[in-house]
């Protein structure tokens, strides 16, 4: 005989998420079960229905065989479940009820049944079917049902993966005259098919590897704000190789949720602002760069996310959006560059003015116009990419070497000014010719 034990979602004593910036998460969990020994089934029930069931951890239980059981009460499911069983065809007329033998379930509802007093056969009748009280072994809710051996204890731990979570940070930041407030918030989205209440949450910044290729997922866009005072609500660890935030309150993650939870603050963070022209393009581009350092305000990882940009309007304090710019996973001590957009008033001019060849050499000419139409002097980075050896004969500014092939000039143009730069370099281009004895 069958001695059936349902657990739900009432007897959880401990309940515990960790949310991977994958796409999934780890669920633990702590119940109430009470076996006695005599139990030979166990309903483990309100599991997430997005289970990777392959990952299932069990400790207090002498497990001989489980399955996952889901949404078993659809129609076509629920009347397999009485096939070779006594069901009722009543006229909706008269109200008369025949006793038939269900014989099989075609889909869609669609039956074979056999009477149980005259044994003619029914097929498709137009009738309406009345079953008996729900037959042994069916589950209404996702469970997992676990054939066990004897095991007599108060509490089981179950440990699994479900797909269906994930979360992402954004980062908002309002940028002052010499320095800039930042904020981050974790969003937090529950699509397991499954509600937590009062859960210890965890969340893994990292590139944790799986085998399975997962989607992306498109965010709704949010506004966020600086927060002066508040303290984050997470606490930040190395852990392994990746880095862990955890919520310092139980929190409640709902199916179908996405919640934000604020877990970097960072006030009076010193920054410089310059602009990029890549002789490639046609537009200079406005970079924000400041330190991940403690000296500056930060110095903890931060993990990888979408970083937007306001800055407060003179004239009524109001916050006005001026970009935004995505960041990997970065660790403390490290710098980070943001470009936020395309400036209106630094332009340029850009010719090859020059090319010669002389003595194997390829000689490059060039002269780049740098104007600045703001009233106030602006930092200007202008790169420029030589393919092959190449050495610098002359330059009007100085200039940096940044890798083997791209050399970078930093100038400061005045307020309503214009500046020139100029530089020639030569490209070896001799063939060698090597003549084996």
């Amino acid at each position: 005989m069958t001695m059936k034990k349902l657990s739900s979602a009432t007897d959880t004593k401990e309940i515990s998420l960790t949310i991977y910036n994958g796409g999934f998460g780890a669920v633990k969990e702590i119940r109430r079960v009470n076996l006695t020994g005599n139990e030979t089934e166990l309903v483990f029930a309100d599991v997430a229905q997005q289970i990777e069931t392959d990952s299932l951890l069990v400790e207090g239980l002498n497990i001989i065989e489980f399955n996952y059981d889901y949404d078993l009460v659809g129609r076509d499911k629920l009347l397999k479940k009485y096939i070779d069983k006594e069901v009722f065809l009543r006229d909706r007329a008269t109200g008369e009820k025949k006793s038939c033998r269900l014989l099989s379930v075609e889909g869609a509802g669609r039956c074979v049944l056999e009477d149980n007093d005259t044994k003619e056969i029914y097929i498709d009748a137009q009738a309406e079917m009345v079953l008996p009280s729900l037959p042994s072994g069916l589950i209404i809710k996702p469970a997992l049902v676990w054939k066990i051996g004897e095991s007599s204890t108060e509490d089981v731990k179950v440990s699994y993966l479900s797909k269906g979570f994930n979360w992402n940070a954004n980062y908002v930041i309002e940028i002052l005259d010499k320095t800039l407030n930042i904020a981050g918030w974790a969003e937090i989205e529950n699509q397991s098919g499954a509600s937590f209440e009062n859960a210890k949450i965890k969340l893994i910044a990292g590139d944790v590897n799986r085998i399975q290729d997962d989607e992306e997922t498109d965010y709704e866009e949010r506004m966020y704000v600086c927060e002066s005072s508040a303290a984050p609500q997470a606490e930040e660890k190395a852990f392994f190789d990746y880095h862990m935030y955890t919520l310092n309150n139980l929190t409640t993650l709902k199916d179908n949720q996405t919640k934000q939870i604020n877990i970097l603050n960072g006030l009076g963070i010193p920054y410089k602002k310059y602009y990029r022209l890549d002789l490639r393009e046609e537009k200079a581009n406005v970079i924000i760069e400041f330190s991940n350092k403690k000296e500056s305000g930060l110095g903890i990882a931060i993990p990888k996310g979408k970083i937007k940009l306001y800055k407060a309007d003179d004239a009524d304090n109001s916050l006005e959006f001026i970009g935004e710019d995505k960041i990997d996973h970065t660790p403390k001590d490290e710098e980070i560059k943001l470009s936020i957009g395309n400036a209106f008033d630094i332009t340029f001019d850009f010719i090859e003015s020059d090319r010669k060849k002389l003595n194997g050499f390829e000689h490059y000419k060039y002269e780049c116009v740098i104007k600045n139409h703001k009233a106030e002097e602006a930092e200007v980075h202008l790169e420029h990419y030589a393919w092959g050896i190449w050495e610098m004969i002359s330059a009007t500014h100085e200039y940096s070497k940044k890798s083997s092939g791209l050399i970078e000039f930093s100038v400061n143009v005045p307020a309503d000014s214009e500046i020139k730069v100029e530089f020639e370099y030569k490209i070896d281009r001799r063939t060698e010719i090597v003549i084996k004895k």
